[in-house]
């Protein structure tokens, strides 16, 4: 059966009702993810994973997919349902948390904000002059003599400030032991505290930052190609100095939550147009993982409020550290370099193409995202899959859509964990749901241009197929009386961004 003729196969056997979770992936022959050949303590190395995670992983994929739960079902195309605790005791905690992080946060801005960003100016100055010798359109950094040679010189250089991102965290964890140990010895919540304890200890064995610092410069690389200097300089300063606590003490914080798996998903809206999957897969790639972009997608690139960017393993791994840039668009000074290690799909190095995939509506797998605990510089603790998707039962529509299933540890409390909240998975899935368009048109015009089609019929294409979704929990479904840019009237993602609608030759 051809690929196009097997799409349509997967649309109709979704609509008609009969898509069972065996039929969620391509067929065997292609599933080179399950491929085994290597031994499981090879394969953990190669793909940075530990056994406490994969066990917890596949008990979950055991259970149905969506929790451990069997009642929550095999259905990770929607959202798992997870309640608000509007309970007085969840609001008082999440006022408890907010009162106390202030009383931290705001001495320490005072603090440490001007001698960070002072101190790691000297290094990102020399990262920036390595970044001029890479060529435009570089896929990969290589690690010859001058990438260890500008490596050592820029450690060097960044040693004061790696040393005060240290005294950073270390008094991060003071007060943090400090204000959830009070809390919970007023409230007397000790067995809540070893339940969310337990729900966290799947993530805590990841691979340690410290022995991969290599990979951070080349991440550096990458991410100074796309947005420049200064923009890092703060990003960086940001991400060291207050995302630690925004993890550990207002995200996942088991003093004063009650942690529990959580599953969300988001999925884009339809790309058959661009096929095959594989052709999808490595354009979105590229875009991701290509060490310095070409001038026309750096600028627009740039623009985005969210810029990941996971570099190629480097020789024996299939994983590496990768950064990504978040930034609030109406608030450029709230913007956060995030650490994550990620898995490629794509790699074969060490003869092993195998990784557990955890989403039941994955067609072909494109990246795996571990968001270990013991990693203080992303604010999230999850498993998240990058994959080309077969829209599962519940949004067959998006069929050959890329789906970002998350798996990961949450309260329900208003604070960390609504679509409107300060940090945690509900904002998260929210803000997929308005970035993902912007992906997808970049992704489309890249198809039509390398296509051979000019700038203007490739945007136009593009604009002409733009689409965002309903925005909720449980299910995003498309805007089905809005496709196009000029249906928005400006009210857009793209339009937020300030994205060229037009191209000038």
């Amino acid at each position: 059966m051809s690929r196009s003729n097997s799409r349509e196969a997967i649309g109709e056997m979704h609509m008609r009702g009969r898509m069972k979770g065996s039929d969620f992936h391509v067929t065997s022959a292609e599933r080179q993810w399950e491929k085994v050949t290597v031994d499981e303590a090879t394969r953990m190395r190669l793909n940075g994973e530990s056994a406490q995670c994969m066990a917890h992983m596949k008990a979950m994929k055991k259970a149905g997919g969506v929790s451990l739960r069997e009642a929550d079902g095999a259905d990770t195309s929607k959202d798992q349902d997870w309640p608000l605790d509007e309970s007085c005791f969840a609001k008082c905690a999440d006022m408890y948390c907010l009162i106390t992080t202030g009383l931290w946060l705001v001495p320490k801005v005072l603090i440490f904000v001007i001698p960070m960003l002072l101190l790691e100016l000297p290094a990102l100055v020399l990262l920036r002059s390595y970044v001029a010798t890479l060529k435009p359109g570089t896929d990969k950094v290589r690690r010859s003599g001058r990438f260890w040679m500008s490596f050592v010189l820029a450690s060097l250089l960044f040693f004061p400030a790696g040393i005060l991102a240290i005294v950073s965290l270390m008094v991060d964890y003071l007060f943090y032991w400090l204000f959830g140990i009070t809390f919970c010895i007023f409230t007397s919540r000790y067995c809540a505290v070893w339940r969310s304890m337990k729900a966290l200890n799947p993530y805590r064995n990841g691979p340690w930052i410290i022995s991969h610092l290599p990979d951070i410069y080349v991440a550096l690389t990458g991410q100074t190609a796309r947005q420049g200097i200064f923009e890092i300089a703060w990003s960086l300063s940001n991400m060291l100095l207050f995302i630690p606590w925004f993890k550990y003490y207002v995200t996942v914080n088991p003093w004063l939550q009650n942690l529990d798996h959580r599953f969300v998903s988001q999925i884009t809206t339809s790309m058959s147009d661009i096929a095959p999957a594989e052709h999808c897969a490595s354009i979105l790639q590229e875009i991701i993982s290509r060490a310095k972009h070409h001038p026309g997608r750096a600028r627009k690139v740039d623009l985005w409020s969210f810029v990941p960017h996971y570099p190629s393993p480097p020789p024996g791994r299939r994983y590496a550290l990768g950064l990504q840039q978040g930034v609030r668009y109406t608030s450029p000074l709230i913007q956060f370099l995030l650490i994550v290690h990620t898995t490629h799909a794509n790699s074969c190095d060490g003869n092993s193409t195998e990784q557990h995939v955890a989403s039941n509506s994955c067609q072909l797998p494109i990246y795996r995202v571990i968001l270990w605990y013991n990693n203080p510089y992303h604010f999230l603790t999850a498993w998240v899959e990058a994959s080309i998707s077969t829209g599962g039962p519940s949004q067959p529509e998006k069929v050959d859509g890329v789906e970002h299933p998350m798996w990961g540890v949450s309260s329900a409390s208003p604070l960390a964990a609504g679509r409107a909240s300060l940090t945690g998975l509900g904002v998260i899935d929210s803000f997929f749901d308005y970035w993902l368009p912007v992906l997808v048109h970049e992704v489309r015009y890249s198809h039509h241009r390398m296509a051979g089609k000019s700038h203007q019929e490739a945007l136009q294409i593009a604009n002409d197929m733009y689409q965002e979704v309903h925005s909720k929990d449980g299910i995003s479904r498309p805007i089905a009386d809005k496709v196009g840019l000029d249906q928005y009237h400006g009210d857009s993602a793209y339009d937020d961004y300030g994205l060229p609608k037009q191209v000038t030759v």
